[in-house]
This record gives C-alpha cells, sequence and structure tokens, in this order.
C-alpha cells in the first residue's frame, strides 16, 4: 500500500488510538489525528490531518474528495474551518515540542497526496531520513515549496491565496542546497548536514542558557518575595522594587 493510501486510511479509523500501528499515533480529537511521520526529516516531524469523515459545525460533513490535497481542499466552501481544525491542533502538537527547539508548520506541495496532511516539524533538520536535494528543499521554509500555515490561512481569508503551477514548485526542487540559518549554498548534503549541526548545537545552547536565566530570575524574584513577606515588608512589583521606594506621580 502507498503513503497516500495509508494516510487515508489512518483518516478514516474511528479509534486511531486504538486500531493504528505502534508508534504511530500521537493524538487525536473529534474532527483530526496527528501521526508521527514515517519519513520524518527532522528530529520531531508530526501530520496532522483531518479525520474522514470531519464533522462540520453547522453538521454534515466534508465530502472526502475535499481532503485529497490541499488543492482539493482549498475548492471546498468548508476549506477554512478544516485550515483552522488543523491550526488548533498544530498549535497543541508544537506545545509539546521541546521548548529550545524552533518549529514550523506548513504543507509541502504535491500532487499525488491521496489524503490532506499538515507537518509540524522542529526547524533541525537533522534526520539520517533527509538524503537528498529534494527533501531539503521540500522543507526549506523559504523557497516557497513549503508552503506555511499561517499564510494559508491568511491568504483565504482575505482572498489572495492561490497555488501555483506544478512546474513552479518542481523547479524549486532543483535549487542548490541553500542554507536557511546563513544563505550560503553548500556543494554537497553532507557539508549542509554538518553546518546544520553546529548551527543546531549553538543555538540549542542559547536557547537552553535563555530559559535557564528566565527561570533562575523568576526563581530569585520569589525568594525575595517570600524574604519580603516574613520581615512585613510591602511586597515586590513585578521590575523587583517595593512600591514604598517609587515616587508618587506627581509629589
Amino acid at each position: 500500500m502507498s503513503w497516500s493510501a495509508v494516510l487515508e486510511a489512518y483518516a478514516r479509523k474511528p479509534h486511531p488510538e486504538r486500531e493504528l500501528p505502534e508508534g504511530v499515533w500521537l493524538r487525536n480529537d473529534e474532527r483530526t489525528l496527528t501521526i508521527f511521520d514515517g519519513y520524518e526529516k527532522a528530529k520531531f516531524h508530526f501530520l496532522v490531518m483531518p479525520r474522514d469523515p470531519f464533522p462540520l459545525k453547522k453538521g454534515g460533513t466534508i465530502s472526502s474528495s475535499s481532503l485529497h490535497s490541499l488543492s482539493s481542499l482549498l475548492r471546498s466552501p468548508y476549506k477554512l474551518e478544516v485550515l483552522k481544525a488543523l491550526e488548533r491542533q498544530a498549535a497543541e502538537v508544537k506545545e509539546m515540542i521541546e521548548d529550545e527547539m524552533m518549529k514550523r508548520d506548513g504543507w509541502t506541495w504535491d500532487v499525488r497526496i491521496g489524503h490532506v496532511h499538515l507537518h509540524v516539524i522542529s526547524s533541525d533538520m537533522l534526520s539520517p531520513k533527509l538524503k537528498n536535494k529534494k527533501h531539503w528543499n521540500s522543507f526549506h521554509p523559504e523557497l516557497g515549496f513549503f508552503l506555511h500555515l499561517s499564510d494559508i490561512i491568511a491568504g483565504v481569508e482575505d482572498g489572495s491565496f492561490s497555488l501555483r503551477s506544478r512546474d513552479h514548485y518542481e523547479s524549486i526542487l532543483k535549487l542548490p542546497l541553500q542554507s536557511f540559518y546563513d544563505g550560503r549554498t553548500y556543494a554537497t548534503l553532507p557539508k549542509l548536514k554538518d553546518h546544520l549541526l553546529d548551527e543546531f548545537k549553538k543555538r540549542g545552547e542559547a536557547e537552553r542558557a535563555r530559559i535557564k536565566a528566565a527561570k533562575e530570575n523568576e526563581d530569585e524574584k520569589g525568594t525575595k518575595r517570600e524574604a519580603e513577606r516574613h520581615e512585613g515588608a510591602a511586597p515586590l512589583e513585578e521590575d523587583g522594587e517595593s512600591p514604598l521606594k517609587k515616587p508618587k506621580i506627581g509629589a
């Protein structure tokens, strides 16, 4: 069975938490299903898809043919309702990814998809399953093959969004290997991956240091408040100063 047919079958499972193969299911609600991508291109890579049938707020369901691909969904009068449901689920999934990881969500353009699905992926792109230029350019956040969910929703709401031609998207896959960190191009994928690993380590360390400093600062404020409470002093303001030390306006 092809991957597209597998996704279609997963979306139709009435009890995916019990019926999907081990290691596939992440979460679901009445309208959406989130699974681990079987061909992950980063440390964290999930697929969020509408379930079939997809219940509409006003009753009834959206047609299965409208859920075949992004292009078919965009032709449906219920496209925004489906997109918003996927957006809510994607936001919850992104909360589950480690704090120091950058995340993005969107579609890769592909006319062959058998069931529309949204990618939620960390930006490290450090996966042994990312094997060639096509894989890299498919998920590069700035080239245009990866279509950001926020851009699609905004464009649908104001009527400005439309998909480009197949030739346009396929031409993107042939572009050089370019880093989205600094714009430099690399002759081979192994060299690009070495660069990605270096950037991941640097940015991860910086973000972990920021999170640690913020926590220590909050802990310090809490300790001061507790000490002053026991001493009978006025509690600290959010900036760490006692309100009694601040001059009154107009004084």
